[in-house]
Parts: C-alpha cells; sequence; structure tokens
C-alpha cells in the first residue's frame, strides 16, 4: 500500500479522535499531538516537517500569548495540535489547513451568534473539530497535487 495513503488515513483518524475527545472533554490530550509527530515520520522530509511545525503551529502560540486570560483564549492542546499537524503537512498545505479550519470556526460561531443572539464572547467553541476538517481537506489536496 502506498505510505501516503497509509499516513493520510492515520493522520486523519488521529484529527478525528482529536475532535471527538475535544467536543467531550473540552481538551485534547497529549497522546494525540504527539502520535501525529510519529505520523509524520512515514515519508518525513525533516526540513519541510520541522519549518510546516513552526509556520502553522506558531501562530497559535503566539495568538495564545497574546489572549492570556481572555475570553477569546486558544488551549495548549490546540497549539500542540496545529503544530504536529505542521509537522505532518508542511509549510504551504500547513497554512491552507489553518485558513480553513479558521474559516471554518469563525463562520459556525457567526451562524451561532445568529441563532442564539447573545454576547458573541461568550460562545465557545471546541477547535478541533475544525481542525480536523480543515487538516485532512488539506492534507488530500496537497497528495493530489503531489505537494507533500
Amino acid at each position: 500500500m502506498n505510505p501516503l495513503i497509509v499516513k493520510g488515513v492515520v493522520f486523519g483518524l488521529l484529527l478525528a479522535c482529536a475532535a471527538l475527545w475535544d467536543m467531550k472533554e473540552r481538551e485534547i490530550p497529549n497522546l494525540i499531538p504527539a502520535m501525529i509527530l510519529v505520523c509524520g515520520l512515514i515519508e518525513l522530509r525533516p526540513a519541510a516537517s520541522v519549518a510546516g511545525l513552526l509556520v502553522t503551529g506558531g501562530p497559535y502560540l503566539l495568538a495564545a500569548l497574546l489572549t492570556h486570560g481572555k475570553t477569546l483564549a486558544i488551549g495548549g492542546g490546540d497549539i500542540k495540535l496545529m503544530g504536529a499537524c505542521g509537522f505532518v503537512l508542511g509549510v504551504w498545505p500547513g497554512l491552507l489547513h489553518s485558513i480553513l479550519s479558521l474559516i471554518l470556526a469563525v463562520l459556525t460561531g457567526v451562524m451561532l451568534f445568529g441563532v442564539r443572539r447573545q454576547d458573541f464572547s461568550s460562545i465557545r467553541l471546541p477547535l478541533a473539530p475544525f481542525f480536523c476538517i480543515g487538516g485532512v481537506t488539506a492534507y488530500w489536496l496537497a497528495a493530489a497535487a503531489a505537494v507533500i
């Protein structure tokens, strides 16, 4: 079986686990990003993987530092998850992953705001489900374009 297919399936399953866990427990266990990092060792491209980890995870770390103690907070699990995803995806697919995920999260937040008519800052969404959708989409788009 093609290693890229194995990597994509394992990556998708781990992201689905993170999404389900985050929706239920409102946290992402450290084991899931660690397993995603191990998944990234399949067909490893060291420079692209490390660059993807920094470029994809770095903005989430910065956002978490800037929003620390505020209502719009990003948790440590989200940072680790995105860094691990960047390690698997590389730079450009990692950026696509972030863009897709955040667009979905913002659109969902806006729709919930419209339905509930409550203070926008009181809407708290687990991000891992959006990271799951964005990550799987970015992976397979990049694989189809032979970027991974």
